[in-house]
């Protein structure tokens, strides 16, 4: 069964028409039962139609009241069920709760966009802390599990020991500070977090020499076919929850509403590799902007 979460536009237009059914129902039992028993003969037209307009309101408000609250339980939008029984979610939330997912006090695994070089300084000129790499670092860091330096060396930890890849020697000609080990497109750092998170970070953007972040077309889908080969291998059958990847500073430039259907088009594509349940979360702040009905 297909669930949403709460659209001000559509349950609006629900109330709209239950109110509609209701005053139709209303009407049938008019035919049986005089509203001169509800309203006193004596009043005059304009206290008639006053109390009428009175009763509209609340009708309205009371369904709409209970349309929100059901829809507010209603979490998930469930797109489609892969061919392994796991199933696709699009829902407005936060990426980083725990409570995006069926059972908060399991593993989750969140995908991070980071750049090709897994930079660990969150400074507002090597990584931006208003981007996912940025809060989900800085998230890192305030747990006390990791500092800069800590960090850096999980990341290579996973990347050259456990995963055995060789990146790519840049100098800072081509990038003037951070790591200069550049990994390929698609490369997932994995790495242990807080509040039983797992965060798979993805390699997507590749920074200039002013550290302004680029990823071409082509260079997206590649980034995310191996994405969802990496979550087949390694989600351990845990969910997985991953933003809208490709719609932060990396420059795609594609609009968030084409990106989200890009996403379900790739998992459509890719029902054989789909071994966990995924959430697709569109932030909070996009909800009056951002569709997620129709796809």
């Amino acid at each position: 069964m297909k669930k949403a979460w709460i659209n001000k536009k559509y349950i609006t237009g629900l109330a709209c028409k239950w109110t509609v059914m209701l005053f139709s129902l209303l009407g049938f039992v008019g035919t049986f039962v005089s509203l001169n028993d509800i309203i006193p003969n004596n009043w005059k037209f304009r206290y008639k139609m006053l109390f009428s307009i009175i009763i509209i309101i609340i009708i309205f408000l009371i369904f709409w009241i209970l349309c929100a609250f059901w829809f507010e339980r209603q979490k998930w939008i469930e797109v489609f069920e892969g061919n392994n029984g796991c199933h696709i979610y699009v829902q407005y939330g936060d990426i980083f709760s725990p409570n995006e997912v069926r059972s908060p006090n399991q593993r989750r695994n969140v995908i991070i966009p980071v750049n090709r070089c897994f930079d660990t300084i969150i400074d507002d000129d090597l990584v931006s802390s208003r981007t996912l790499h940025g809060i989900a670092f800085r998230k890192l860091y305030s747990s006390g599990k990791y500092n800069e330096d800590s960090l850096n060396t999980a990341l290579y930890t996973d990347l050259n020991i456990r995963q055995r890849l060789v990146p790519e020697d840049i100098s800072n000609n081509e990038k003037r500070r951070g790591n200069l080990k550049r990994y390929s497109l698609g490369t997932v750092a994995e790495i242990v977090g807080e509040s039983d998170c797992t965060y798979f970070f993805i390699a997507l953007s590749t920074f200039d020499y002013n550290l302004s972040a680029h990823a071409t077309q082509e260079e997206y889908v590649l980034t995310m076919q191996r994405m969802i080969e990496y979550c087949y291998s390694r989600s351990q059958g845990f969910p997985v929850v991953m933003p809208l990847i490709g719609a932060g500073q990396s420059r795609i430039g594609n609009n968030e509403r084409e990106i989200l259907e890009y996403i379900i088009g790739l998992f459509k594509m890719n029902k054989d590799l789909i071994m966990s349940d995924i959430h697709i979360v569109v932030r909070n702040s996009g909800k009056d902007t951002i569709s997620i009905t129709g796809l």
